[in-house]
């Protein structure tokens, strides 16, 4: 499994909790905006608080983790709708997060799944190296304790021991023509006459390729081929077919397609496509547990607190060792064990 921080910040995988234009949202409920909690308190699920110092610390690391693209400095780019929508993605990725570590801690703790003493010890050990790695003056400006920090490693070990928890069951068996990968070349119309010109062409031995460049309406000639990809009567097809061979005039719905089959099994992709297939099993193992409890816990939100942090004060900071911290102490392993 791929580390839940590492997986959500660096790859930016659509979260659960989004943020809503008047706040976040847990599921589908808009979250409730709270007048009660203090300026030092950003959010609350479940009865537990995320206070200000690790939110900020997660923004600092994101913040210096996504803030330099092909060499471009986000954040201090000369156009200001540039800084803006950088800091934007920023503060959204970050609240996505750690309000889903949050709620996954919540509905660990209604499973009654815990950590080892074992793995609790490398969750503080974990937030004791990431405290001592930052600077005097990145302590001084987030307010952050050790003590904040360990408590923050010790969630997303939660957080990811119950995903490995809710995907322990998981068939990771795939056969190798579910996942098989297969690389053809396409004519792809909406036009029958058209359709049946190409056919004409390829039966007076004409390149593939060049009655392709005159008749494909596809974006692509080459396709990398994958079951899912194509309409059902295609997709037989096209998976039936031996190297170097052409197809026949192929009808759907959607259009007309004619194929030369390039190689009818790449074993590099299909093996690469099996890891894909396993993930999306357990993603939709996970989501049938977690989705529906998100529906069902409290949730706060300091809108006034969010809404003043601009990571433009960070500018000057430079951690951004949080998930490599946390994956140097907290591997896979630690919790398919426990």
């Amino acid at each position: 499994m791929k580390r839940i921080g590492y997986r959500l910040a660096v790859a930016a995988v659509a979260a659960v909790l989004a943020i809503g234009s008047s706040g976040c949202r847990v599921g589908d409920e808009e979250v409730t905006i709270s007048r009660g909690m203090t300026d030092d308190e950003v959010f609350l699920i479940d009865g537990k608080v995320c206070a200000l110092p690790v939110m900020k610390l997660l923004l600092m690391n994101n913040m210096n983790l996504h803030g330099e693209s092909y060499g471009i400095n986000l954040l201090q780019n000369e156009d200001l709708k540039v800084q803006k929508k950088f800091e934007q993605y920023v503060k959204k990725t970050s609240m996505d997060e750690i309000t889903r570590v949050y709620s996954m801690v919540a509905l660990a703790n209604a499973q009654g799944v815990t950590l080892t003493d074992e793995q609790k010890e490398l969750a503080q050990w974990a937030g004791e190296d990431c405290f001592k790695s930052l600077t005097d003056e990145e302590v001084s400006y987030l307010s952050v304790t050790q003590e904040q920090v360990q408590d923050i490693y010790e969630k997303y070990a939660l957080a990811d021991k119950l995903y490995q928890v809710l995907v322990q069951d998981v068939n990771e068996e795939v056969s190798d023509d579910e996942a098989r990968v297969m690389e053809i070349r396409q004519i792809y119309t909406t036009n029958e006459e058209q359709a049946r010109k190409a056919v004409a062409d390829l039966k007076e031995e004409t390149e593939f390729s060049t009655v392709a460049a005159n008749y494909n309406e596809a974006d692509e000639i080459m396709l990398t081929l994958q079951r899912g990809m194509l309409p059902q009567e295609a997709e037989a097809a096209a998976f039936s077919m031996e190297n170097g061979e052409i197809s026949d005039l192929i009808e759907t719905d959607q259009g007309y397609y004619i194929f030369y089959c390039d190689n009818k099994f790449d074993e590099e992709q299909t093996q690469i496509h099996k890891q894909d297939i396993v993930e999306q099993r357990k993603q939709e193992a996970f989501h049938s547990v977690y989705d529906p409890f998100v529906e069902t816990i409290s949730s706060k939100l300091n809108e006034s607190v969010w809404t003043d942090i601009s990571i433009r004060e960070m500018e000057q900071f430079s951690f951004a060792d949080f998930y490599v911290i946390y994956q140097k102490y907290l591997s896979e392993e630690q919790f398919s064990e426990g």
